[in-house]
């Protein structure tokens, strides 16, 4: 299951722009996962959910956006959709087409809390009592 690799690394991306003091900020990291890019949506999310719990990002949940893929013609320029990458242009016949989208994986957003708006970090008190037991 490489889904737990990719999740790493895109936790691993958040926390290079998003410093520890502010991982309680981040809500949702935006996703975008072509339909030919070999992951498991579902596999993702579960595997990024397991890494952030019990971490400063646990708040963080994964949005993902599906990309449909679609390829363009290089003869007659129409650009359609496809499911298989080396199928021929049914515009015209020709084999000379180019993927446009449906493989990428990118990191597109962090969404953060906005402090202006009343968001405050959780208490240090409180994560102290829950970790000494009584």
């Amino acid at each position: 299951m490489h889904e737990l690799g990719v999740a790493h690394e895109i936790l691993s991306l958040v926390q290079q722009h998003v410093p520890p003091a502010d991982a309680w900020r981040v809500t949702a990291v935006r996703v975008r996962v072509g339909d030919l890019a070999g992951i498991v949506v579902s596999s993702l999310d579960f595997c990024f959910g397991a890494i952030v719990a019990g971490t400063p990002w646990e708040r963080a949940r994964l949005v993902v956006e599906r990309v449909p893929a679609q390829a363009a013609c290089l003869d007659c320029v129409t650009v359609f959709p496809t499911d298989a990458p080396g199928a021929g242009c049914p515009h015209c016949g020709s084999a000379r087409v180019h993927m446009t989208a449906g493989r990428e994986l990118h990191v597109d957003a962090v969404d953060l809390l906005d402090e202006a708006d009343g968001a405050s970090p959780p208490a240090l008190a409180d994560t102290a009592q829950e970790a000494v037991p009584v």
